[in-house]
């Protein structure tokens, strides 16, 4: 009885002591991921200057990087390039001025009217011109009838409506007179979204008919 007892006490003991060993090994192991994880993640400071300036000048070279770079012209062969003339803003005037632009030749005038508008949609490459539509917008559609283009724009195209009125004409009418280059006496008529604009909004009415305005082109020297 008493060896039977002494020996439980032996095995009692035994597993007390690899409690103790299984608890230790387990809050050690705990402090020690703890140790390892805010290591991990604690952010890393630096005084280095060098450093410092190494981490500006890549930071500038990403932002020249994201300067938005001129269209590249589309290699057309001789044979196929059409000209074009459009109009845009004279820095410093009231005034529009064509500027030739090389297309892809395209027999069908309704083709070459498409061509135009979203020629204009683009930068010119004359630094002394401008851009006069905004620059977030789209052409829906474009349709011919008896003479009549009938232009349908993006919503964006209700923006020259908060133009002054000078830049609202000048805006309008570098359509019309870079439309009217392919047919002098064509007229042109305005769609925002697929609906006929509101005439009581801006300086024109864009509900109208419009014919060719000369008067606001730059003369040449």
């Amino acid at each position: 009885m008493t060896t039977k007892q002494s020996r439980k006490n032996q095995e009692n003991i035994l597993f007390l002591l690899m409690g103790i060993i299984i608890i230790s090994l387990a809050v050690a192991g705990f402090f020690l991921f703890q140790k390892q994880f805010y290591s991990f993640f604690k952010p890393k400071y630096t005084t280095n200057s060098s450093e410092i300036k190494s981490k500006q000048g890549s930071s500038s070279e990403t932002e020249s990087n994201t300067i938005k770079k001129p269209k590249e012209e589309e290699y057309i062969p001789q044979e196929d390039i059409q000209i074009l003339q459009v109009y845009y803003g004279v820095k410093g005037k009231d005034k529009i001025e064509c500027e030739s632009k090389k297309v892809r030749k395209n027999s069908m005038l309704i083709g070459q009217a498409r061509q135009v508008v979203n020629s204009l949609l683009e930068d010119p490459t004359n630094e002394r011109l401008y851009k006069l539509l905004p620059d977030d917008l789209t052409l829906r559609g474009l349709f011919y009838d008896s003479g009549l283009y009938i232009i349908d724009f993006s919503r964006e195209f209700s923006k020259i409506y908060t133009y002054g009125a000078n830049e609202q004409i000048l805006a309008v009418y570098s359509i019309v007179n870079s439309i009217t280059e392919l047919d002098p006496n064509a007229q042109v008529r305005f769609l925002i979204n697929g609906r006929e604009p509101d005439g009581e909004d801006g300086h024109l009415d864009l509900t109208a008919k419009l014919t060719r305005l000369d008067s606001i082109i730059e003369a040449k020297d």
